[in-house]
């Protein structure tokens, strides 16, 4: 080839190669969105990321194309438009700007752990590279939204941003409402709204979200919007550094917040924050002071209400540091106000606190040491309007009204609260309540201004695990209560905002004097167990205490009684100012301590209850083996200490073989066993502050029984008592008995009397016996302690009427040696002394002629003065001889009498002096004369025999004689008791 060929040859050559280069140049820029799609897909395939591309535009300066990232029916991440704006240079493409319109990603949070789902393994690689050389991208979002998974709820967020030079310059974002929830809260926001703008070095954002309803642990929001503003330095991501100024500011409002023990209304919580950040970003040093404020209009609890609060607390020195952990640290001071605190019927119309000191946060918990104070005035409501009486009901009444509290330095550490100096409350009418608390220790003292005095104490307090150990002991001068102690041991927890204490061992309660004027009660002591639960609860509805009651006992002064042992079961509770108390009491004893017994010990139980301050009771009294006896319902007032009891038998019912009335009463001995028959009795007690009253009515349908005279049939009466302690009956009570078989048989007996200082007395009795009557003139009978035996003490006279006395002398001891036909009449005065009958002046008259023999054997020692006058020419014969004596024995072994009279007078040794005057005629069953010669008569040797008295002799006798009374009437009582009869008083 020639040399001008070639040339030809190599322009051809290149003009064919440039027409191929052109031809797939303009082949390659024809296909150019297909090769960048397929591009693009290759490279997304080798990730494992399954995409859809479509590239609508490609250009020297930017690509736009549409975008969707994983599965087809439910892609992780979507761009409706890509637009990529790049700059070509000698290495590549630049790329200058990225612009997203309407993109939309899902994305979740799961246990801590974000993912992108596809997007995730991308973005792990884009992190492993160096950032590329050069300007960072501008990327500009249009219309974006993220669908957030998380473990309490999804989120979705819509929202425009623009990032420049890799720093944010503005975003804006809105979400939907939703519904978040997790272990301990639930919260439903609405609609909010957040944005975000970079201006030089600093940037602001701002949040705002309604919050319908949010709870978290025992606290719940309702009606609610948060919104935050805060200021602070941009992070400078390549120094990894953030200094500047830092300004937050935060309101929350909730038109309800509620917790378990109450709620509050319009609340708002306003927090600012001014300070600084500086240093590197793993660091974050963050100092400065904050505040906020709290403001309600009221506050509503089960137990109470307030009117407005406001609190204020600033933080100064307030320091935040991540380095090594984080840290928070600052000096509080705050102060707050109350207005219209009422709870239950206290009121306390201002109540101002504050707090100040060292606070501090670290992982290893919080850490504080803090000086609180309180002030504040208070009333309690209820009590009533001060009474007149002057004493301590009064002073507690008029210290209601009005006071003052005060705790100047409370100190509050982890360790606990202290008060290093007592709360103390002070009433506008005197006296002084103190507080002292230090740790393990508390005290509660009240003194002064007639307020009644009480010191208590609890020891060993030892807080942990939210409960308190404890013992508490108590002493007070409360009330009626003189000398009162209380001791408990148990723990103490708080729970649901309430108090539960739980008792390891039986409370003890004593109190050495219950002082209700004359009605005291002694020496009250009672035991209160736990009963397989708490013993005290406090919550929300009120207080409950819920317990045993055991080895419970009081000595009841009034009535001379004590009251011991028991058990039972209570529930006490109070709740709106109410309190109530319910309980069953069993196996209780009441002992009678009078220094003369009056009734054997009885058993008590029945149940009890307190209500609106009336105390109600309703008991039954057995005997000791159990047998019902009796009911009493018992009333009282607390408040006006006045009250009654009502007594109603059961219907007692003796029996031979069953209940006697000894078993019931030793008084009861002179109603001999067996005693059958039946008797009611109705009583009341009437009690105030001055004193007590009491009645009762006794009713006897009828009782026989075994008297110590003898055998008694239809005993009945009904003894109308005016009081009982002391028995106090007015003159009119009526018994009446159908037969008495005593020596002298008794028929219809009637007795009226009355009881009154101690003494029985019987006005108007009579009975029927030896066909005449005999009437009681009048008799006193004392009885009680002072009285000593049933009987002693008692005198009276008995008033005969045409009584024969036949029957008396053959019932006698010397009834077979003594007849005596003799109606008498008179009056016999006697009193009983020592235990012994003494008779002082009696006088008995034969009203009729009679009869009288006494055996020769029966008249020992006798006495005889007066004549024997003889019919006939009997000669006579020189008293005090000893023919005249046998002449006097002889009369009385058959003595017909026409007047017959007898003085009665107990003598020093116990005998019985009886002095007869008797005037009649000898009167043997077989006439007698003396026959005597003239020799006899003249030589007189009658003089040293015995001689028959004549029959029809005259007796003028005065014959001074005793009998041993005491014997004889101890003889009697004893042959009483072996037919059957108790203890026999003469």
């Amino acid at each position: 080839m020639t040399d001008t060929a070639r040339p030809r040859v190599l322009r051809l050559a290149f003009i064919v190669i440039a027409v191929v280069l052109a031809a797939a140049a303009l082949a390659a820029w024809l296909n150019r969105r297909v090769l960048v799609r397929e591009a693009l897909s290759g490279w997304l395939t080798d990730r494992g990321v399954a995409s859809r591309i479509e590239v609508e535009d490609i250009g020297l300066d930017s690509l736009t194309a549409r975008l969707s990232l994983g599965d087809p029916a439910r892609p992780d991440f979507t761009v409706q438009r890509l637009t990529v704006r790049y700059r070509p240079q000698l290495s590549g493409l630049q790329i200058i700007g990225v612009e997203l319109e309407r993109p939309s990603l899902r994305a979740s949070v799961k246990a801590g752990k974000p993912s992108l789902g596809v997007l995730d393994p991308l973005l792990a690689e884009f992190l492993r590279r160096p950032p590329p050389p050069g300007p960072i991208p501008r990327v500009d979002i249009h219309g974006g939204r993220l669908a957030l998974s998380t473990d309490y709820g999804a989120l979705d967020i819509a929202g425009d941003l623009l990032a420049e030079d890799g720093k944010l310059s503005r975003m804006t974002a809105t979400s939907a409402p939703t519904h978040l929830k997790g272990q301990g809260f639930d919260v439903a926001v609405g609609a909010g709204s957040f944005r975000a703008a970079r201006d030089g070095a600093r940037v602001t954002a701002t949040l705002d979200a309604p919050i319908n309803a949010a709870r978290g642990g025992a606290v719940q929001l309702a009606d609610g919007r948060l919104t935050l503003t805060a200021q602070a330095p941009y992070p400078d991501l390549k120094t990894k550094t953030a200094s500047g100024p830092v300004t937050m500011r935060a309101d929350l409002f909730a038109g309800k917040v509620a917790q378990t023990a109450g709620e509050a209304r319009a609340v708002r919580v306003r927090a600012s924050f001014d300070g600084r950040s500086q240093g590197p970003l793993d660091a974050f040093n963050l100092t400065g002071h904050g505040s906020a404020n709290l403001d309600a209009t009221q506050a509503q609890a089960s137990q109470g209400r307030s009117g407005p609060i406001a609190a204020r607390i600033v933080a100064e020195d307030l320091k935040l540091n991540r380095q090594g952990g984080v840290r928070v640290s600052a000096r509080i001071k705050g102060e707050g106000q109350l207005a219209g605190l009422i709870v239950g019927g206290f009121e306390a119309p201002t109540t101002k606190a504050r707090i100040a000191g060292p606070v501090s946060v670290t992982a290893d918990g919080l850490d504080y040491a803090l000086v609180a104070g309180l002030e504040g005035r208070g009333a309690v409501r209820g009590l009533g309007a001060p009474t007149s009486d002057g004493g301590q009901i009064a002073a507690i009444q008029r210290a209601a009204q009005g006071f003052t509290f005060t705790a100047g330095d409370i100190r509050v550490d982890p360790k606990g609260v202290r008060l290093a100096q007592p709360l103390t409350v002070r009433p506008d009418s005197g006296g002084e309540a103190r507080l002292s608390w230090s740790g393990r220790e508390a005290r509660v003292t009240v003194a002064g201004g007639g307020l009644p005095e009480f010191d208590a104490q609890l020891v060993r307090i030892d807080l942990a695990a939210g409960a308190a150990d404890a013992t508490l002991t108590a002493r007070a001068e409360l009330g009626p209560i003189r000398s009162g102690l209380a001791r408990a041991t148990g723990r103490a927890k708080l729970l649901d905002g309430g108090l539960v204490f739980t008792a390891t061992d039986c409370a003890a309660f004593s109190v050495g004097r219950l002082d209700f004027g004359a009605n005291d009660v002694e020496g009250a002591d009672l035991k209160v167990c736990p009963d397989g639960g708490p013993l005290l609860t406090v919550g929300r509805a009120g207080w409950v205490v819920r317990g045993r009651l055991a080895d419970g006992v009081a000595d009841i002064a009034f009535a001379q009684a004590r009251v011991s042992g028991g058990q039972g079961r209570f529930t006490a509770s109070g709740s709106a100012g109410r309190i109530r108390v319910d309980g069953q009491l069993a196996g209780a004893r009441l002992t009678d301590k009078a220094p003369e017994t009056r009734f054997h010990p009885l058993g008590l139980g029945g149940t009890f209850n307190l209500l609106d301050h009336i105390w109600r009771s309703d008991l039954g009294v057995t005997q000791a083996a159990g047998r019902p006896l009796a009911e009493i319902g018992i009333t009282h007032d607390s408040r006006l200490g006045s009250g009654a009891a009502e007594i109603q038998t059961s219907g007692l019912v003796f029996a031979d073989g069953g209940l006697q009335p000894v078993d019931l009463s030793p008084l009861a001995l002179t109603l001999g066993s067996p005693v059958t028959g039946s008797a009611d009795f109705t009583g009341r007690f009437d009690w105030d502050v001055e004193g007590a009253t009491s009645r009762g009515v006794l009713t006897i349908p009828r009782l026989d029984f075994q008297s110590p005279a003898g055998p008694v049939t239809g005993l009945r009466g009904r003894i109308v008592l005016s009081s009982l302690v002391p028995p106090h009956a007015a003159p009119g009570q009526t018994l009446e008995m159908d037969e008495v078989r005593a020596a002298l048989v008794l028929t219809n007996l009637k007795a009226q009397f009355a009881l009154s200082d101690a003494l029985v007395t019987v006005e108007g009795g009579e009975a029927l016996a030896g066909g005449g009557r005999i009437r009681i003139e009048r008799l006193d009978v004392p009885f009680g302690p002072e009285a000593g035996a049933a009987s002693e003490g008692a005198r009276g006279a008995l008033i005969f009427e045409g009584v024969q006395l036949r029957d008396l002398v053959e019932a006698s001891p010397f009834g077979d040696r003594v007849e005596l036909d003799a109606r008498v009449s008179g009056r016999v005065p006697f009193e009983v002394v020592a235990g012994q009958v003494r008779i002082s002046g009696g006088e008995l008259k034969a009203i009729q002629p009679g009869r009288l023999s006494i055996q020769r054997a029966a008249l020992t020692g006798v006495q005889a003065d007066g004549a024997l006058k003889a019919e006939g020419s009997a000669p006579p014969l020189a008293a005090g001889s000893d023919t005249f004596t046998d002449f006097a024995y002889q009369a009385m072994e058959h003595l017909a009498f026409d007047t017959l009279e007898a003085t009665l007078r107990s003598r020093d040794n116990g005998r019985l002096g009886v002095l007869f005057h008797i005037v009649g005629r000898h009167d043997p069953p077989t006439p007698q004369q003396i026959h005597l010669s003239m020799t006899d008569l003249i030589r007189r040797r009658f003089m040293d025999r015995k001689l028959p008295l004549p029959s029809g002799t005259g007796v003028n006798l005065t014959l001074d004689t005793t009998l041993n009374l005491d014997d004889l009437l101890k003889d009697y009582a004893d042959f009483q008791r072996l037919r059957g009869s108790g203890s026999v008083q003469p």
